[in-house]
């Protein structure tokens, strides 16, 4: 159990994948299958069971929405799928999974090459390190994403091929640190690829509202206060924001074949509804320059 870490201090939404993936993997016909997941969430179960937050004692129960399970367990599988595939472009690469939260995924995906680096806010790599120790080849960055310092920590190899993946986390920034981000990285990694989840604009106005703030609470048991504050009106948005940026692909969850999917695949020519929250992959900087730290060049669905 993790003794020395304030589990109460970090944010709620940061156990909703690695919960939804372990349940997922115990369920029959399961998208997915994390032995690791589950028994992560076993500890953590120790400390949830008895806990003054809903949530905590939600989650130690296993009562988390089917659907919350599936399109988790969906989004994850994809991430592994997309990382992999890069991998095997760029098998020596160096991999930046920034939000991080207890996410394992250099586990799932390793090639026995790839260098991993691991970023959250300070008390969630404080918890993370109780749970999931580095290695010689997965390393945990204890920063804010918008506090850019945290980029002098990674390697200075001119050539190295980069991947930067957030997964769940760009909705919850400020659209201007969401835009610094990623021209800074364009900047400084040149050429390097960006695997991001973002929300319609639609999407972050109506979880603004009251009813969005409620459904919060009502459906996971999360405070008020969990909303997102960051939007896009199409996935091609970050191409206008420095030359070179370029849309690759994008991915929704009714681009899966999943039968989990159920009644909600009514809704997949419904582009509300399809857009609402999606997968896109974007290179940072022209196709023919090599990563290269430092090395700045300028600033569709």
């Amino acid at each position: 159990m993790a003794e020395n870490a304030d589990i109460s201090a970090v944010s709620e939404t940061l156990f909703l994948p690695i919960y939804s993936l372990a349940l997922e993997s115990q369920r029959p016909d399961p998208i997915m299958v994390d032995d690791g997941a589950v028994a992560l969430t076993h500890r953590l179960n120790e400390y949830f069971a008895d806990s003054d937050k809903p949530i905590f004692r939600r989650l130690a129960a296993g009562r988390l929405p089917s659907a919350l399970l599936t399109s988790m367990s969906l989004r994850i599988r994809q991430y592994d799928r997309l990382v992999t595939e890069f991998l095997k472009r760029n098998p020596d690469a160096i991999v930046v999974s920034l939000g991080c939260g207890l996410d394992d995924r250099r586990r799932r995906v390793d090639n026995s090459r790839v260098r991993w680096f691991d970023l959250d806010l300070p008390e969630i790599i404080e918890l993370r390190r109780q749970f999931l120790p580095e290695t010689d080849r997965m390393r945990f960055i204890a920063s804010s994403v918008l506090d850019f310092a945290w980029l002098d920590e990674l390697p200075r190899e001119p050539g190295r091929n980069f991947l930067f993946v957030a997964e769940g986390l760009f909705m919850y920034l400020p659209p201007e640190g969401v835009r610094s981000l990623v021209t800074t990285l364009r900047d400084r990694f040149t050429g390097a690829e960006l695997i991001a989840e973002v929300a319609s604009r639609r999407s972050v106005r109506l979880l603004n509202s009251r009813f969005g703030r409620g459904k919060f609470k009502r459906e996971f048991s999360l405070s008020e206060n969990v909303v997102y504050t960051y939007g896009v009106e199409d996935g091609r948005e970050f191409e206008a924001w420095a030359p070179g940026i370029e849309l690759l692909s994008q991915w929704t969850y009714f681009d899966e074949d999943e039968p989990k999917i159920g009644w909600y695949r009514w809704f997949a020519g419904w582009s509300l509804f399809r857009w609402a929250q999606w997968t896109v992959r974007y290179r940072l900087g022209p196709a023919d320059a090599p990563t290269t730290p430092g090395a700045a060049q300028g600033s569709t669905r």
